[in-house]
């Protein structure tokens, strides 16, 4: 049984995660919904955002920003700049991890792009249900 409240579109874009620490690292993010999004990354990088895979730091979720670059339908890329709290930390093969993010707040009108991007998706002829 699905237990998400918002719906999720698969992508295959790269993304900046930027730790607490200040530290810059190219992820890739696998699936985004209107409430957060999935980035997959080697260990040594999931080191750095979430040191030794734990996501709560004195009580409260890491946070971190996240770049992530999105183009609808007419080919324009829009960038979504987020501040997130991780939510889980995943072993997915010996070297791959796979991170949950939920937003805290997307700057600008990131959000609304964000839904009519995930919107347009799921219109796309590949992505009904026949």
């Amino acid at each position: 049984m699905e237990r998400r409240l918002y719906q999720r579109v698969p992508v295959q874009v790269s993304a900046i995660v930027t730790s607490g620490d200040g530290v810059r690292i190219k992820v890739v993010a696998i699936d985004v919904s209107s409430d957060g999004l999935s980035i997959e990354c080697n260990i040594k990088q999931r080191n750095m955002i979430t040191p030794g895979g734990s996501f709560v730091r004195d009580g409260r979720p890491v946070s971190v920003f996240v770049d992530l670059n999105l183009s609808n339908d007419e080919g324009l890329l829009f960038k979504i700049v987020a501040r997130c709290h991780v939510v889980f930390s995943r072993r997915m093969s010996s070297d791959q991890c796979k991170i949950g993010l939920r937003y805290a707040d997307i700057e600008n009108n990131g959000h609304e792009q964000l839904v009519r991007f995930i919107k347009e998706t799921l219109l796309r002829p590949e992505n009904s249900i026949t």
